[in-house]
C-alpha cells in the first residue's frame, strides 16, 4: 500500500515539473532573447551569431527553474489531490502528512542533485563561451594587453602571483611565487618588483627571497637586484583570462579562493559568497517542495492558474530575501556562507511551520 502510494505521487510530480521548468524557462528566455533581436536588428549581427550567444547565456537562469518547477509541481498535484479527496482518504487509512511528504522529499532531492552537477557541468563552460562571444564576435572588443591578479601553478610546484600581466611585452609586475611541503607548509617564497620573459626562463628583478626553514617558522629574507626562474611557464600562460565565480566549478572556485588566500592578493569575501550559493540555490528544491505539498493542500479549491500565481509569490519572496542576505555577505556583514544559506534557513522553518499546521 505505501509503496503503491509513494510511486503515485513520484509519477504524479513529474509531468507538472517538466511543465514548469518549460514554462520559466520560456519566460526567463525573454529578456535576452529581445537583446538577442536588438543587436540582429540595430547593429546587423549575424543571427547565428546571436543564436550562439542565446543557447549559452540561458544556462546560468535555468538553474534558479529547478527548485521554481518543483514548487510549482507540488503546488498542482497536492492541490489536485486535496480536491479530489485523495489526501482525505490516505489520512482515514492512518497515514499522516509527515509519511506523505517522503516521496515529495526523494524527488527533491533527485532534483538538487541534478540541479547541482548541472550547474557544476553545463554553467561556467556556457557562461564562458557566452562571455567570448558578446566580447570578441558581438561587440567587437580588442582585448587589453594587460591582465591582472594572474594566479597559476607553476611547472615547479610554487604558487604563482601576479598584480599585472603584459603578454605582448613578456613582462609581469609585482610578482610572488609560493612553495609549500607535501603537509601543506609554506617553506620559502620570491616576491619581485618585475619579471621579463627570456625564451627559456624569468629573469626576476628587485627580488626578496625568503626561506622557512627554521623551527619557528621566522624566515630570514635576501634582497637581491636579479635571479633567473627556470619555470617553463610562457607570458600566455601567466595572461589567461580572469574567470568570474559564474565561470568556475565549485571545486575550481574553491581552489582559486585558497590560492587568493594565501597570496594575501586580494579579499575573497565576495568569492566566497559565490561559493556558498553554488550549493544552497540547489538545496532551495528540498524546502520549496515541503512548502508547495503544503500550500497546495490548504489551497484545495485553487486551480492551476492560482498555483502559478502563489509560486510566483513565494519565488519572488525567496529571491528577494536571498539578493538581501548575499548583498550582506558581500558587504562583510554576514558570513559568506550564512548569508547564501539564509534564505533557506527561513524557508526550512516556514516549511515546518506549516506542515506541523496541515498534519494537525
Amino acid at each position: 500500500m505505501i509503496k503503491v502510494l509513494d510511486k503515485y505521487i513520484f509519477k504524479s510530480l513529474v509531468g507538472p515539473f517538466f511543465f514548469g521548468f518549460f514554462l520559466f524557462v520560456t519566460i526567463i528566455a525573454i529578456d535576452p532573447m529581445i537583446n538577442a533581436l536588438q543587436y540582429v536588428v540595430n547593429e546587423n549581427t549575424s543571427f547565428t551569431v546571436m543564436l550562439r550567444w542565446f543557447f549559452n547565456r540561458l544556462p546560468q537562469d535555468m538553474i534558479f527553474t529547478f527548485p521554481m518547477s518543483v514548487l510549482l509541481a507540488n503546488l498542482l498535484v497536492f492541490g489536485q489531490m486535496s480536491r479530489g479527496s485523495e489526501t482525505t482518504a490516505m489520512r482515514a487509512g492512518g497515514i499522516n502528512f509527515y509519511r506523505i511528504l517522503l516521496p515529495v522529499l526523494t524527488f527533491a532531492v533527485l532534483v538538487t542533485i541534478v540541479s547541482f552537477i548541472f550547474n557544476e557541468t553545463v554553467v561556467p563552460g556556457s557562461n564562458r563561451r557566452a562571455k567570448r562571444i558578446k566580447r570578441q564576435e558581438i561587440m567587437k572588443l580588442i582585448e587589453p594587453e594587460t591582465t591582472e591578479n594572474s594566479i597559476l601553478r607553476t611547472s615547479d610546484g610554487a604558487f604563482a602571483y601576479a598584480r599585472k600581466v603584459y603578454e605582448k611585452k613578456g613582462k609581469m609586475e609585482r610578482v610572488l611565487f609560493e612553495y609549500y611541503n607535501n603537509e601543506g607548509v609554506l617553506t620559502k617564497r620570491i616576491s619581485a618588483a618585475e619579471a621579463e620573459y627570456q625564451d627559456t626562463h624569468w629573469l626576476l628583478k628587485n627580488v626578496i627571497e625568503q626561506e622557512y626553514t627554521t623551527k619557528d617558522g621566522l624566515a630570514d629574507p635576501v634582497s637581491t637586484p636579479e635571479m633567473i626562474l627556470p619555470i617553463t611557464e610562457k607570458p600566455s600562460d601567466f595572461a589567461r583570462e580572469t574567470k568570474r565565480p559564474t565561470e568556475m566549478s565549485y571545486t575550481e572556485l574553491k581552489a582559486r579562493i585558497e590560492a587568493y588566500e594565501r597570496s594575501q592578493f586580494m579579499d575573497t569575501t565576495e568569492m566566497r559568497v559565490g561559493l556558498a550559493m553554488k550549493t544552497s540555490l540547489p538545496f532551495a528544491s528540498l524546502f520549496f517542495a515541503i512548502i508547495g505539498a503544503s500550500f497546495g493542500l490548504t489551497n484545495s479549491r485553487s486551480g492551476a492558474f492560482v498555483g502559478f500565481g502563489v509560486s510566483i509569490g513565494i519565488i519572488f519572496f525567496y529571491y528577494v530575501l536571498m539578493s538581501f542576505f548575499s548583498a550582506l555577505g558581500k558587504s562583510g556583514y554576514l558570513p559568506p556562507m550564512l548569508a547564501a544559506w539564509m534564505q533557506n534557513i527561513i524557508f526550512a522553518f516556514i516549511g515546518a511551520y506549516i506542515v506541523k499546521k496541515v498534519n494537525g
